[in-house]
């Protein structure tokens, strides 16, 4: 799965749009942030297959740095029921300052 992601400071948004890979039936795609090897954040679940747009809190921006970065998971129904990452990652990218 592929997905280009673009974070806009200045509005604190975060973009998405979905470039490869399929639904998978019955599960959702969960989005993280991560910074080195503290507990990934969740942004919430995600869309398959169309581009969309998640808002962000004041941690989060927190974390949106060249020292992060983001994560797609293959979570239960709603998302993690832990609030950490139980599915498997499917895509990881680095943030990189363009």
């Amino acid at each position: 799965m592929t997905y280009l992601v673009l974070y806009d400071s200045a509005t604190g948004s975060v973009s998405l749009a979905h470039m490869t890979g399929d639904p998978v039936e019955g599960r959702d795609f969960q989005l993280w942030i991560a910074r080195g090897a503290e507990a990934p954040v969740s942004l919430g679940v995600i869309p398959a297959g169309v581009s969309t747009r998640v808002g962000t809190t004041d941690q989060i921006r927190a974390l949106m740095t060249t020292s992060a970065h983001m994560a797609i998971s293959l979570e239960p129904p709603g998302g993690s029921p832990t609030g950490q990452p139980t599915g498997p990652v499917l895509a990881v990218g680095d943030l990189l300052d363009i």
